[in-house]
């Protein structure tokens, strides 16, 4: 299960909103054990793509975000991004940029990747993933969303 607050749904979307018809994204810090993932922070990130279908996540701006967590005492538990247009469900692209190179070998094997579908902006669709894999769906486990009040 993956638990985020409003506010940090909302702002979310917001940059979502803004950032539309191109993919967004970000950073989730907070704290996991084996079976929730609970957020304390979201760190947007610059997508080095500029793309509606694909997403990079800025180096540097990934530093910046590991750095001020870690100050924080929180560890970096996940990365989100949006579909401006298309259902939330990791993408090819998704889930091989999810490994190193073209190996089998996960970049962040224990990440929640939430993506947000953008496609009818007044009803925004969170949904979260676990990539265990190369192969769709099968290496593709959703976790629940839970979005609580602040």
């Amino acid at each position: 299960m993956l638990q985020l607050t409003t506010e940090q749904f909302e702002r979310i979307v917001a940059q979502g909103l803004e950032g539309k018809p191109l993919e967004i994204c970000g950073l989730l810090a907070g704290h996991q054990d084996q079976s929730s993932t609970r957020i304390a922070e979201i760190y947007p990130v610059e997508s080095d793509d500029k793309s509606p279908l694909t997403y990079t996540i800025n180096a540097l701006g990934y530093m910046k975000a590991v750095k001020d967590a870690e100050s924080r005492g929180l560890q970096i538990v996940g990365i989100y991004h949006t579909h401006p247009a298309t259902v939330a469900y990791p993408s090819k692209t998704d889930v091989a940029r999810a490994h190193w190179g073209d190996t089998d070998d996960l970049l962040f094997p224990d990440y929640s990747y939430l993506i947000v579908s953008l496609r009818n902006p007044e009803q925004p669709e969170p949904h979260s993933f676990k990539i265990n894999g190369k192969g769709i769906p099968e290496d593709v486990e959703e976790e629940e969303v839970v979005i609580v009040e602040n």
